[in-house]
This record gives structure tokens, C-alpha cells and sequence, in this order.
């Protein structure tokens, strides 16, 4: 009797655990992918891997949040670093200096030969259409910068004159990459960091390919004071970027 019950159960438990174990199973939320590409523009050049991952927000994945690791090559010769610091190019600090107009008779430039790579953690969102193109933005947020000492030509926008009592006008004068990195907007920022919009199309479960526009900020420190006493010096680029993609599944 007991060998009869047996046999009768054994189709209806093995269904059960079969559908409870496909019911049980999480669905994978998180999406993978490694980027490789270059953005140019004159003569500049930004070479950058990313490393990020993206949740799926909705159930159907058409919305996406991003984060991860982005490292980056920038180099490029003799480009034009302007004065750095929010309080002497508009002469705010905070959100107040967002809006403020440049004080062009602050600015000075320093003309060097860049050389800098870094590392950053950064955001983003995208939006994912027909299970194939990935449509979004990301930014650097924090991370470091590193790079060997560069002489540059200094230019003093106000020439030679009582601010410039150091007479350091057309000098050359030693810098070298900003080390920390730290994404607070505008000439608040800090350091060396990338954004870019990009869209992202799968041709294969194994690659893609990836174009956007990058926009970029690069800074060096010389290794005085110069007029005003500043040491920082930014250079901004907006790039074309093409690269690859490689979808990375667990």
C-alpha cells in the first residue's frame, strides 16, 4: 500500500519542487558592461575604460541607474590652462559662482605639454530602447590623478603691474597634475574628471558599439604661487567619442 502511495506521489511532489524552484529563482536585476574608447578633438586626446553596472529600476529594464570605475588617459600638446578657482575667475564660490560672468582680467593661462591619467567612481542613467540601444549620461564624481612634473609657459593677463610684483609673467614654471579629484560643478570642481551622453547599441550578446560626446576637465598645480597667489589651472574640452562594448554576463 505504502509502495502504491509512493508512486502515485512521486509525479506531484517532483512538479511541485520543479515550479517552486523556477518561481524561487531571482531574476537578475543588474546589468554589466565594460566600455573602451577614445574622444579627440584638435590636439587632444582622452583614452578612457569604464567599468560599470546598472540596476533595473522598472521590471521591463527601459530605465537604468549606473555606477562604477572610469580610467582615463588625457593627453595633448602645449593645450592652454586657464585659472582654476571659482573665487578669482568669477569671484564667488558655491552655487552663486554657476551663474557669475568670468572676471577676464583674472585669468591667466599656462600653456603645458599634459600628461594625465586617473581613476574615478562615477553615476549615471540611462534609458534602454528595444533591448538593444542604451541612451544616457554618466559623470566622474570623486577619484584621483596622477602624473609626472611639466614645465609650462605662464602668461599673466595683466602683464607686468603691481599684482605681478613677482615679474613671473612669460616664465616657464614648473606643475604637475591636481592629485584629488571631486566633481562639485562648475570652476568648483576639482581635479581631473570626465561626462559624457552616449548611446550604447548591441550588434551581438558579445559587443557593441558606443559614440557620444564627452566633456572633459583637467587641471595641473604649479608647484608655487603665482599672481593672486594661485597654484590651479583648468583646461576644459568637449570631444566627439567613439568606442566599444562588451556586455559582461554572469
Amino acid at each position: 500500500m505504502v509502495h502504491l502511495i509512493l508512486r502515485a506521489s512521486l509525479p506531484t511532489l517532483l512538479g511541485f519542487v520543479i515550479s517552486y524552484s523556477c518561481f524561487a529563482q531571482p531574476v537578475n536585476r543588474i546589468r554589466k558592461v565594460v566600455d573602451a574608447g577614445v574622444a579627440f578633438k584638435d590636439n587632444g586626446l582622452n583614452i578612457s575604460f569604464l567599468n560599470n553596472q546598472y540596476l533595473k529600476i522598472d521590471r521591463q529594464g527601459l530605465l537604468q541607474i549606473g555606477w562604477g570605475l572610469r580610467v582615463a588617459h588625457v593627453q595633448g600638446s602645449s593645450l592652454d590652462f586657464i585659472t582654476a578657482p571659482a573665487k578669482l575667475t568669477t569671484g564667488k564660490t558655491g552655487f552663486a559662482s554657476l551663474s557669475a560672468p568670468l572676471l577676464l582680467r583674472q585669468i591667466d593661462t599656462l600653456q603645458i605639454k599634459t600628461g594625465i591619467t586617473f581613476l574615478n567612481f562615477n553615476l549615471g542613467v540611462q534609458v534602454v530602447l528595444f533591448d538593444r540601444l542604451d541612451i544616457g549620461v554618466n559623470a566622474d564624481i570623486i577619484g584621483f590623478a596622477l602624473g609626472t612634473k611639466r614645465s609650462g609657459y605662464y602668461l599673466g593677463s595683466r602683464g607686468y603691474s603691481t599684482a605681478d610684483s613677482l615679474n613671473i609673467h612669460q616664465t616657464y614654471q614648473e606643475a604637475k597634475p591636481a592629485h584629488f579629484n571631486l566633481q562639485l560643478l562648475g570652476d568648483n570642481a576639482l581635479g581631473s574628471l570626465n561626462s559624457e551622453v552616449y548611446a550604447r547599441l548591441r550588434l551581438t550578446q558579445r559587443v557593441g558599439i558606443k559614440v557620444g560626446y564627452l566633456f572633459a576637465i583637467n587641471e595641473y598645480k604649479t608647484t608655487q604661487p603665482l599672481v593672486d597667489d594661485n597654484r590651479r589651472f583648468r583646461f576644459r574640452s568637449q570631444m566627439l567619442y567613439l568606442g566599444l562594448s562588451f556586455p559582461i554576463y554572469n
